[in-house]
């Protein structure tokens, strides 16, 4: 019992705790706080100044490199490559690209891009500053249009930009011809744009050529605008002597384009962009005009046509009326002869301006009536040193008399021969007239003909021999009476001689004779009016 109550006392002696509450937040978390705001906020301004993510599709990752390779825009740095890896059929690589904060706007479907690297060309040598900086991809920046993340970058720079004024145009033509991509444009031999780009059409037939027109020079471009190929250069020889046409020796070089206004032609209206323009392969042609009426004649040579090409001029009188469109041959199984059909059109509306009046008949009467008189179809030289043929359209009065053949695909219209095959005709005549002639027998009959003449020639000198014996005392004797006798004929035309007196006495008076009738020659010069009237009294 008292060993109960003094551990109670003892218990009770014991001083009572100090229960204190322990603090919710230590010093120590301080540090990963801060870092973990630091790094969310870096986090948040990377996300939120991280700018659109493209890719770029090329042929090729030549000068580029991935980290390195800029995106530029006007020299200003807009963007990165961060990615460079193989398309997935191995025909191009992908550049994935990282661009500034704002640059979504202009990121839209007609956006271009396309490296710059150190080009030479023969029209032009540019991207030097690449050789020491590297290359980098270019930007051409639209804000119209769709957005857009994923391109196809160009493997040439743009011949013009988006903020580039002037206005691009579209030339057919049958083909390309001399010129390419960056090759210029002339207008009154001043360079005023170049050819942008070129693609053969869908169905093959025809070549279009994309050209830009620089500002203020797309203005002369009007709907009667006439383009044509000036590569090369044109030489040409007529009445005026020789002539050379070029644009420029760059023309010559790389080829080029000209233009300009027929004042003879109407629609004289500015050409929008995009027009559609006919592209002629000279100036000759492009200054043409364009007939709508067109006629097809058949024409049926037997002779060769050597020198006959498709395109040769149809002339009328040396005047251009048509061209030769096709050349065939066909054999004939029942007379074994070999026509050639020459198929050409002819444009009426150069020498008949008033055709469209005349009806279907009319036409087939007049025609008719033009073959009746003469007209025929020949083949003529153009030209000797080029021996290259042409189709002429002539009157021959003085041929059979021949109709135009209306039935077939193609009315026939009468032809005759070429005044050289004529010739050729009746050479090849000649020949076989000149085989004829039995030239082995001749010349044994000159054989025979010159042996007679040597033995005759014999017999002859030794006739001389006789008469040098015989004669030739006789004709001593005769020359010398010869010689007195020319002696006495001196003496009768001496000077002293009555005969002479009296022949220098007529010298004079015909001396005198002619300057009477030179007197008289003078006076009727200055008065042809005395041969009527007589001589005045004053004269």
């Amino acid at each position: 019992m008292n060993e109960q109550n003094s551990n109670y006392e003892a218990r009770a002696n014991v001083p009572e705790a100090l229960i204190r509450q322990k603090k919710s937040f230590s010093i120590v978390w301080i540090v990963p706080i801060v870092a973990l705001l630091i790094g969310g906020w870096l986090i948040y301004k990377a996300i939120s100044e991280k700018g659109p993510v493209i890719s770029i599709v090329f042929k090729s990752a030549e000068g580029l490199e991935a980290g390195k390779t800029k995106i530029k825009y006007k020299d200003v740095e807009v963007g990165k490559v961060t990615a460079i890896e193989l398309g997935k059929d191995l025909s191009n690589v992908v550049v994935t690209a990282e661009l500034n904060k704002g640059a979504e706007p202009y990121l839209t479907d007609k956006s271009r891009f396309w490296v710059v690297r150190a080009r030479l060309k023969a029209s032009e040598i540019s991207g030097l500053g690449t050789l020491l900086g590297g290359a980098y991809i270019a930007i051409d920046p639209v804000f119209e249009g769709t957005p857009a993340t994923a391109y196809i970058g160009l493997e040439t720079p743009p011949v013009a930009t988006a903020e580039t004024e002037g206005s691009h145009f579209t030339l057919v033509a049958e083909q390309l011809g001399s010129f390419d991509v960056g090759s210029p444009v002339y207008y009154r031999q001043i360079e005023v744009g170049q050819v942008e780009s070129y693609k053969l059409d869908d169905d093959g037939q025809n070549v279009s050529i994309r050209i830009f027109i620089d500002s203020p020079h797309h203005k002369y471009v009007r709907k009667n605008t006439r383009f044509w190929d000036t590569g090369g250069f044109d030489v040409s020889v007529d009445a005026g002597g020789l002539r050379v046409d070029t644009q420029s020796i760059i023309s010559l070089l790389i080829g080029g384009l000209a233009f300009d206004n027929p004042k003879h032609l109407g629609n004289n209206d500015l050409a929008e962009n995009d027009y559609i323009f006919k592209l002629y392969n000279s100036h000759e042609e492009a200054v043409e005009d364009e007939y709508t009426i067109k006629h097809e004649w058949l024409l049926v040579f037997k002779d060769s046509v050597r020198g006959l090409s498709e395109g040769a001029p149809v002339e009328l009188k040396g005047i251009r009326v048509g061209t030769v469109l096709e050349i065939d041959t066909t054999i004939d199984m029942d007379t074994g002869d070999i026509p050639i059909s020459v198929l050409i059109v002819t444009e009426p509306e150069r020498f008949l301006p008033d055709i469209s009046m005349h009806n279907d008949s009319e036409r087939k009467e007049f025609l008719d009536l033009l073959v009746a008189k003469g007209l025929r179809a020949q083949l003529k030289t153009g030209s000797l040193l080029t021996g290259k043929l042409f189709v002429d359209l002539d009157f021959h009065p003085d041929n059979p008399e021949q109709k135009i053949k209306w039935e077939g695909r193609y009315p026939e219209l009468p032809t005759i021969q070429e005044p050289l095959e004529k010739a050729l005709a009746i050479f090849q005549k000649m020949l076989k007239r000149i085989e004829t002639i039995p030239f082995q027998q001749i010349g044994q009959d000159m054989q025979s003909m010159v042996r007679n003449l040597n033995t005759m020639i014999t017999q002859t000198e030794a006739l001389i021999k006789n008469l040098n014996a015989t004669i030739a005392p006789e004709i001593t004797e005769t020359l010398e009476q010869a010689k007195k006798s020319l002696a006495a004929i001196e003496k009768v035309l001496s000077s002293d001689s009555p005969i002479s007196q009296d022949a220098r006495r007529a010298l004079d008076e015909f001396a005198g004779a002619a300057r009477s009738m030179r007197v008289l020659a003078d006076y009727l010069e200055q008065h042809p009016e005395s041969l009527i009237y007589g001589k005045g009294e004053n004269q």
